[in-house]
């Protein structure tokens, strides 16, 4: 495996953020600062970095048992979450603008640090898997775990502006998009589990 193989599976692996991100962009717009939105490049990077160095470094046993349920667990994780979206949609009014909210007050609307964790986390885990195949790279794991990341990182900030703008287009629609955009991976990571099997 020589490097632009590795600047491919990078591409390939941070698709699922960037969609994550743009959803985020449009579900969470009302609560989203400079801070949380560039948090999101950063934490997706790190995720996608360290979970294919966890999976080289676990070895080939652990691959066979992640890669039997990484699919099904992604899917879950991402059903579970545009269900999540839709139902806190139910228990707020709408709003045509951001609502001015009492910074002590959490609303259910919020992006959280445990939002982004789990988003991390479900957006990496065929990540887990393809760190098995870096037994047979030509170069050094650590140099590929930083192609992933910096790549990672660049598509997701350009997801990150595309999605506010999408966002502040959309306006009160915005929310069933982000869902949307949800359900559709969870459905692809679910397709893809079923023909892994077959």
């Amino acid at each position: 495996m020589n490097l632009l193989d590795v600047v491919l599976i990078a591409v390939a692996l941070s698709m699922d953020a960037c969609a994550i991100t743009i959803s985020n962009c449009t579900v969470y717009k009302c609560d989203l600062d400079g801070k949380k939105e560039w948090s999101m490049p950063v934490a997706f990077a790190v995720f996608q970095g360290l979970m294919p160095l966890l999976g080289y470094l676990l070895g080939s046993l652990f691959s066979s048992m992640v890669g039997s349920f990484a699919g099904f667990l992604t899917a879950g994780i991402f059903f579970f979450l545009a269900i999540k979206i839709v139902l806190d949609m139910k228990e707020k009014k709408e709003y045509e603008v951001c609502p001015v909210k009492d910074k002590k007050q959490k609303n259910n609307g919020d992006f959280t640090f445990v939002i982004l964790l789990v988003q991390g986390i479900a957006t990496s885990i065929d990540a887990l898997a393809v760190g098995i195949t870096f037994i047979n790279l030509s170069f050094s794991v650590f140099l590929a775990v930083l192609t992933i990341s910096l790549i990672t990182a660049v598509l997701v900030s350009l997801a990150l502006i595309f999605g506010k703008k999408l966002g502040a287009l959309f306006g009160k629609y915005s929310q069933w998009i982000g869902a949307g955009l949800l359900f559709i991976l969870a459905v692809k990571s679910l397709i893809e589990a079923i023909i892994e099997i077959i």
